[in-house]
């Protein structure tokens, strides 16, 4: 599936909540959510996955267990005014033996991190506000399209707030919190 989204910063939960629920929005998930990160060790700076624009993590939403791998594509950002990624995920029925599997196999963890999120759909598109300790509460939406998420943009009435395209490192980064590495 190609991921576009956008992230909006420094929003005001309630009020976002409120509109999107006027809209006839459906909340899907509200609760923590804990990521971990693998990659291959590199002599380099950056890990191997890293360094080719790709990711790898093992996710817990609520007693859910998921792997996600994603590919950041350069040729629709550079169309479109937002991040896009290719991105594949299933349901882990045992983590403790698939992350043993991975360090098996020459993975290590590379990051890890934990957020408050609370999420929406509306039509096609999905909507995450995200809280991190550190960090104002982040809308991010996800859309087909740049004109789609444009268009959700304008409707939630959000167009004077900031925009950030990037991952979460540019978003802890924004912020100049540090984007910590096991």
């Amino acid at each position: 599936m190609l991921e576009k989204e956008i992230k909006i910063l420094d929003i005001n939960i309630d009020e976002v909540c409120k509109k999107i629920e006027k809209l006839w929005g459906t909340r899907t998930f509200d609760g923590i959510i804990h990521d971990v990160y693998y990659d291959f060790p590199n002599d380099g700076k950056k890990h191997k996955m890293e360094g080719n624009k790709r990711m790898f993590r093992v996710r817990k939403k609520w007693e859910t267990h998921l792997y996600t791998i994603k590919n950041k594509r350069k040729d629709v950002e550079e169309v479109e005014n937002v991040v896009a990624k290719d991105e594949h995920e299933m349901e882990i029925t045992d983590v403790d033996s698939f992350t043993e599997v991975l360090e098996r196999y020459g993975m290590i963890k590379t990051r890890e991190k934990i957020k408050y999120r609370i999420s929406y759909q509306l039509a096609w598109a999905e909507f995450d506000i995200d809280k991190y300790d550190d960090i104002p509460a982040i809308l991010e939406i996800e859309e087909d399209s740049d004109k789609s998420i444009e268009f959700w943009v304008r409707r939630l009435e959000l167009d004077a707030y900031e925009q950030l395209l990037g991952w979460s490192r540019k978003l802890f980064k924004h912020y100049g919190v540090p984007y910590l590495h096991l």
